[in-house]
């Protein structure tokens, strides 16, 4: 078992899918109890949906959004969890995580090469609040190349994907 996994189910209409997230292992030990299985609909906003000229069109979350929501989350782990190392006594923060997006890729009309231009550039900002100085949010800067979801869209990684018959 992987440490982490996600399973999505497509619905059978449009881009609507529903994934769900569950068990996952720790130094070896597999984690699982009910408050850990989460259940999420992933799809389009109604709008885009109604444009397309699909039936019962509904609002779900986006998988861009949630990308850049799960940039947002471990941006904040990242700080809140290693601020206090530093001796930064934070007072709370925010932290905003944006980009443009040009479906070209996802509707084939560009290839999988053209990933980079549809998306060229994710925009994370951090206001944090307390009286802070320039070296601690120097500090809270660099504490943001150590999140994880952070560097898995920033840095290449290695992603193998496969198709079998289910």
């Amino acid at each position: 078992m992987d440490h982490f996994k996600a399973t999505g189910i497509w619905e059978g209409h449009s881009g609507r899918s529903t994934v769900h997230i569950g068990p996952y292992k720790l130094n070896d030990e597999r984690i699982d109890r009910p408050t850990r299985h989460y259940t999420i609909p992933y799809g389009a906003w109604k709008e885009v949906e109604e444009m397309v000229g699909f039936v019962g069109p509904t609002d779900r979350a986006e998988p861009v959004e949630m990308a850049l929501g799960a940039v947002a989350a471990c941006l904040s782990n990242s700080i809140a969890l290693n601020a206090h190392r530093h001796g930064i006594n934070l007072g709370g923060f925010e932290v905003k995580v944006s980009c443009n997006v040009d479906p070209s890729v996802l509707f084939e009309v560009k290839g999988p090469e053209a990933h980079t231009s549809c998306i060229p550039k994710i925009t994370s900002e951090v206001k944090v609040k307390g009286d802070l100085s320039e070296e601690q949010l120097k500090t809270i800067e660099r504490l943001i190349q150590h999140s994880p979801v952070h560097g898995m869209i920033e840095y290449a990684n290695a992603v193998e994907s496969k198709v079998t018959r289910a």
